[in-house]
């Protein structure tokens, strides 16, 4: 396999996991992780085209981590407010 092939397919793929993290998809994301996964832990070759693309990948990922910590923090936002909901039903024995 061309040494840059597994570098440009982690890269379509991390694209369409930012897509996928910007739509709340996150099965789909899920899915693709599990696809990339293999390619970024190959190494990555040193010439200049590579340690571009790296850098690029690098980036996207950090959007991309970005993205999924809002999306923790606002589901666990919402998973405090219902229990917050649910004791004070409770406390007023509704």
């Amino acid at each position: 396999m061309n040494d840059a092939l597994p570098l440009a397919l982690a890269m379509t793929l991390t694209r369409a996991m930012l897509d996928a993290a910007r739509v709340g998809d996150w099965e789909q994301l899920v899915a693709l992780e599990a696809e990339r996964h293999p390619l970024v832990m190959r190494p990555v070759a040193q010439d200049e085209d590579s340690v571009r693309q790296l850098g690029e990948l690098l980036a996207l990922d950090r959007e991309l981590n970005a993205l999924v910590a809002q999306a923790r923090d606002q589901a666990g936002s919402q998973w405090q407010a219902g229990q917050d909901r649910a004791r004070a039903i409770a406390a007023y024995g509704g």
